[in-house]
């Protein structure tokens, strides 16, 4: 997990459809991916670009898959968003497919796209920044709430800000960053019930809803997976 992305390598199953607040880069390390989108509208290729709150459902077509998700607030992922404007899912223009190599780490391609499509660094809002930083580390119900008040806003303006910049709403993006907690915890060797405690959910049923519903998998595939040897979240 990085700055703003995380990503998963190794060999996938078939999902249920499912959808996210990130964009998503799906490479295949051999072969193809392929996806099912809402209405049955099938991608195929060797990379696909699929946008956030996007519905859709990964196929098992064997071989490795780099899966690399990007937070919607950095100039990376609105470049990405652009290469396939005005479609919100897509195989892998020729102005980004250059980047996404076979071999090389998820640090590398994210690097390297950063720098062939002049993506610099994000820049929020002082007070979101400062905001989100709080809320993420408070896994307490009114995080929000208390968030706002610390940085001098009221909990809607605060929403609205974070809309504004980040195109998701801010308690999406909240679950999102529980989601990161747990993960770090299961690739850690946790069981569901303390990695659960750890992303701040309410307990483990809670982390299985909210990861079926986001990823289309369960924790218990997830950490299956990652536990497996050659296959890791990136660190």
């Amino acid at each position: 997990m990085g700055d703003g992305w995380a990503a998963y390598e190794g060999p996938h199953a078939d999902h249920v459809a499912h959808a996210h607040i990130a964009i998503q880069l799906a490479v295949a390390r051999s072969g193809s991916v392929r996806v099912i989108l809402d209405g049955n509208r099938t991608l195929t290729g060797q990379a696909l670009i699929i946008g956030p709150r996007v519905r859709h459902q990964m196929a098992d077509v064997g071989g490795s898959v780099l899966l690399l998700y990007l937070e919607t607030h950095t100039p990376l992922a609105s470049r990405l968003l652009a290469s396939i404007a005005p479609a919100n899912a897509a195989v892998a223009p020729p102005a980004v497919a250059p980047f996404l190599s076979l071999t090389v780490s998820a640090e590398s391609i994210v690097e390297d796209l950063k720098a062939g499509l002049g993506a610099g660094e994000a820049r929020l809002d002082p007070r979101l920044e400062e905001a989100l930083l709080k809320a993420s580390e408070d896994p307490a119900p009114g995080a929000i709430s208390r968030a706002a008040a610390m940085v001098g806003l009221s909990p809607v303006r605060l929403r609205v800000l974070a809309q504004a910049q980040m195109q998701v709403p801010l308690s999406q993006w909240l679950l999102w960053r529980k989601l990161q907690r747990a993960g770090r915890e299961m690739a850690r060797g946790a069981g569901l019930a303390e990695a659960a405690v750890a992303g701040g959910f309410a307990d483990q049923a809670h982390l299985n809803r909210i990861t079926r519903r986001m990823f289309g998998v369960t924790p218990l595939q997830i950490s299956g997976a990652v536990r497996s040897a050659g296959n890791r979240f990136v660190q």
